[in-house]
């Protein structure tokens, strides 16, 4: 037994099967990506707060971008040589850490201690967006063979 298709309605059926894969396709990655930069902003070292707040979705038909916007990003994500970071923001940090009214000795020991530590070691990385579209993607994959199983 056998059944004629005409090519025209076998390309409609094709088309119809892809553009409903590319909205499975889409949601998934929409999602997955949210929940990752969830994780991400959990993830982030919190001091005053300003990375953990500086994470940012985009989404759009052809694209989606994730990102960290604050100044120092790119240093928590991939590290710096050793360098000698300013005193003043070390000391502000310390009197945060340390839970003081105001800059004290022990302010000062704490900042030059890391000013020092840093300028001879650098910064590690830290890798928390690398790491986190590495496992988004994995996820987006494991989805996609159950969701698209199913459609």
């Amino acid at each position: 037994m056998s059944k004629v298709v005409p090519l025209n309605k076998f390309a409609s059926e094709l088309d119809k099967y892809a553009k409903k894969n590319m909205v499975v396709y889409k949601q998934t990655v929409v999602e997955v990506l949210v929940d990752t930069m969830q994780s991400l902003v959990e993830l982030s070292p919190v001091d005053t707060g300003l990375f953990a707040q500086s994470w940012n979705l985009e989404v759009d038909e052809k694209r989606a971008l994730l990102g960290n916007f604050a100044p120092h990003a790119p240093i928590i994500e991939f590290g710096a040589r050793p360098f000698t970071p300013p005193i003043g923001p070390l000391l502000d940090w310390a009197k945060r850490v340390l839970q003081k009214p105001e800059i004290d000795s022990h302010c000062w020991a704490l900042a030059r201690y890391v000013q020092n530590k840093i300028s001879i070691e650098g910064m590690l990385p830290r890798h928390l967006l690398s790491d986190g579209v590495d496992r988004a993607i994995e996820e987006i994959r494991s989805l996609l063979s159950q969701r698209l199983g199913k459609v």
